[in-house]
């Protein structure tokens, strides 16, 4: 079963932050996580969550 209606999580967080930091001035910040957005889609990192905060992962050499 597939479900064609799922978000990906990371992708919509992220670009929320980067409007939301944006907004409030904190430009360098925002910067950094569009960045992180940047190279997320384009697959060249992961992303893990902790504590409502993105950490940049290497993708495992080994995944395709």
């Amino acid at each position: 079963m597939t479900c064609d209606n799922l978000l990906d999580f990371t992708a919509y967080k992220l670009r929320n932050m980067v409007e939301d930091l944006a907004a409030v001035g904190q430009l360098d910040l925002a910067e950094a996580l569009q960045d992180a957005l940047d190279k997320y889609m384009l697959g060249h990192i992961d992303i893990a969550w902790q504590s409502g905060w993105p950490y940049m992962l290497k993708p495992e050499e080994n995944d395709t």
